[in-house]
């Protein structure tokens, strides 16, 4: 398991709780901290359970690691809380970590319409939109707790776009709109583009409440 990164401390990744944070890395891209170890991380959460409610398990796509399980095993005996952060690529991965209780919610992360042509040109690779479906369908099913978030990529979320996502969502679904971020962003496409004005994610917000039961802006 490559970890390319751990917030400490983070108040947003999980609503109302305090929270840190496992970024998991692709095996081919760099750690941002060559002294990262997994080791240090469980003895701070242990050492810090008395104000640490949760662990959310980011990346990279935290389902395609084939060392999860292991890692979500040792995060339960400290008994804490534990989020996933997926792009829904995965989703037989995703139903056996709920059936065997080893997460506590889910954050699916979608990135376009449900086209394949939109999606592959969002993710910059050919991605199984079908995948992403049936794992909405488990998140649907079970009775895990769950979020959506869509960024907000100016070029690749219009007004237009955004609708389409929302009218093939659940009207039970909590959704984030995350204000898109060019320096946090690895696209070197979206280098110097600007967000767009809060204005626009307050309409797409307003228009996602005719859809879903919750609605946050994240991210302004």
């Amino acid at each position: 398991m490559k970890i390319q990164k751990f917030v400490k401390t983070t108040l947003q990744d999980w609503e109302g709780k305090n929270s840190c944070m496992i970024v998991l890395s692709d095996p081919n891209m760099p750690c941002l901290d060559d002294d990262i170890d997994l080791d240090n991380i469980l003895l701070y959460i242990k050492n810090n359970r008395d104000f640490l409610e949760a662990v959310v398990i980011s990346g990279g796509e935290p389902t395609g690691d084939p060392d999860l399980f292991k890692l979500l095993k040792m995060l339960k005996a400290l008994k804490i809380k534990i989020k996933v952060d997926t792009n829904g690529t995965h989703p037989d991965v995703l139903d056996d970590l709920i059936g065997a209780k080893l997460i506590d919610k889910v954050c699916l992360i979608i990135l376009a319409p449900l086209d394949p042509a939109e999606y592959t040109k969002a993710a910059l690779e050919s991605i199984d939109v079908e995948s992403v479906k049936r794992t909405l369908g488990i998140l649907y099913d079970s009775d895990i707790k769950y979020e959506i978030k869509v960024t907000i990529v100016p070029g690749v979320i219009n007004h237009d776009s955004f609708l389409r996502i929302m009218k093939g969502l659940s009207e039970k679904d909590s959704l984030i709109i995350q204000q898109f971020d060019p320096a946090t962003s690895p696209d070197l496409r979206y280098n110097g583009m600007k967000p767009y004005p809060v204005p626009v994610l307050v309409r797409m917000a307003n228009t996602a409440k005719e859809h879903v039961k919750h609605v946050r802006i994240r991210g302004t």
